[in-house]
């Protein structure tokens, strides 16, 4: 665990969602892979699918689809709304989102994934009183890396970013991207190839290894 000199306590937290609070990706692996299969392509092999994800929903899907990308698209909501029920929590996240409930610290999702699928996992893990606000693909102007979803996140809660210490929590570039773009203090959560790479370029205030180093910071804090 890394933090800057100078860290505050939160006014408020706002989380990516897959690889962040969410374990997702051997689900969207298999979502995206079943997709491409239906639409006459070969599935991914091996981690091919870590170099999307993360992606824009947009980029994404026309990178991996071609001009298929609309069907692709309506076939993929299939799946997701059909097995969503797969999905789990990472380990620690409700643990850490119990401990800034009971900070009294305001949270919210601010992601790249479309906001009616998180919705419908917060009900499944039952989380729905623990956000304000949910923002996410096609929602603002552009995705992430884009500080715009952040930003229109904090408009919906509410919240003035000046002078207040807003922490954005993320697993990948885009996340870190979207913090420093949106002028909010980065934490992120390590275990890239690149992680150095990321730390050096993006200088979070804060990085750890998981949720559960997260919340027993936060509770030391």
């Amino acid at each position: 665990m890394r933090s800057h000199d100078g860290l505050k306590k939160p006014d408020a937290v706002f989380f990516d969602w897959d690889g962040t609070l969410v374990d997702t990706f051997c689900f969207l692996n298999d979502a995206h892979s079943c997709v491409l299969m239906q639409l006459g392509f070969e599935p991914f092999k091996n981690d091919e699918f870590k170099g999307y994800f993360g992606q824009p929903r947009e980029k994404l899907y026309r990178t991996i689809y071609k001009d298929k990308f609309e069907e692709a698209k309506a076939l993929f909501e299939i799946y997701v709304m059909e097995n969503n029920h797969k999905i789990n929590p990472l380990e620690g996240a409700e643990a850490l989102l119990v401990a800034l409930h009971g900070l009294d610290i305001p949270m919210g999702v601010v992601s790249n994934k479309k906001a009616s699928f998180i919705q419908k996992e917060c009900e499944n893990f039952g989380w729905t009183d623990f956000f304000l606000t949910y923002v996410g693909a096609g929602e603002a102007d552009e995705d992430k890396p884009s500080g715009a979803p952040l930003v229109l996140a904090l408009e919906r809660s509410g919240i003035s970013a000046k002078d207040k210490h807003i922490w954005y929590v993320g697993d990948t570039e885009n996340d870190l991207a979207c913090a420093k773009n949106a002028g909010c203090e980065l934490v992120f959560i390590k275990g890239h190839d690149d992680t150095k790479r990321l730390m050096d370029l993006y200088k979070p205030c804060l990085s750890v290894d998981n949720c559960t180093h997260l919340r027993e910071f936060l509770v030391a804090f």
